[in-house]
């Protein structure tokens, strides 16, 4: 983002000022800050936990052969097991959900949706289908059910006008209206800003 308001021409005292309001109202590029940090933490820690599990598994397979006799020690491997298998089944869900709504939100945005939370709510994550390499199978489809069903929170891109911004109010090439109307604003929105104020 950086970058980009250096191309517009701004200053380092208005880069930051921009980036400090955006902060400030929660502006983001998606719904979700630091995205991808946190889905490769989680995806790390997954990682983790498959390690301990399989060392875990390999133990208590080797327990069971060698005390088939002992009821109490066959008792906690049980135990163990069942606890084994829930942790699984968490971290595997909590993957799964972070890597759909990070697809939900890109594509809302990359579709210039409006109260994008609101049109985040109507997937139906049950139905969403997660791939060993990321891909998710389904969400194209509710996606266009989505966007044909609420046609009236999508932004319309027509060649040669700017977006709107602040009520319906035209892009305008001073800095005060970025700052005044950043927080109603979407991120092409801020984009359009930068370009009119270079001009």
């Amino acid at each position: 983002m950086e970058e980009l308001l250096k191309a517009q021409g701004l200053t380092e005292e208005q880069i930051k000022a921009v980036m400090a309001g955006m902060v400030t109202n929660k502006i983001y590029t998606t719904s979700l800050e630091n995205a991808d940090e946190r889905y490769n933490k989680l995806k790390g820690q997954k990682e983790d936990t498959e390690g301990q599990l399989n060392t875990a598994n390999t133990t208590i397979t080797d327990l069971k052969k060698n005390n088939k006799d002992n009821e109490i020690l066959q008792a906690t491997i049980k135990t163990r097991e069942g606890t084994i298998a829930t942790l699984k089944t968490d971290s595997d869900a909590k993957i799964k959900n972070l890597t759909i709504n990070t697809a939900i939100d890109k594509v809302l945005a990359t579709n210039k949706a409006k109260h994008s939370d609101l049109l985040a709510s109507k997937f139906d994550r049950e139905k969403l289908i997660v791939a060993e390499d990321g891909k998710i199978t389904g969400l194209d489809e509710q996606f266009k059910g989505i966007k044909e069903t609420y046609k009236d929170l999508f932004e319309e891109t027509i060649a040669g006008k700017t977006p709107a911004n602040n009520g319906g109010a035209q892009v305008n090439n001073t800095y005060e209206t970025l700052m005044n109307n950043s927080d109603t604003m979407t991120a092409e929105e801020v984009a359009a800003q930068f370009m009119a104020m270079k001009k």
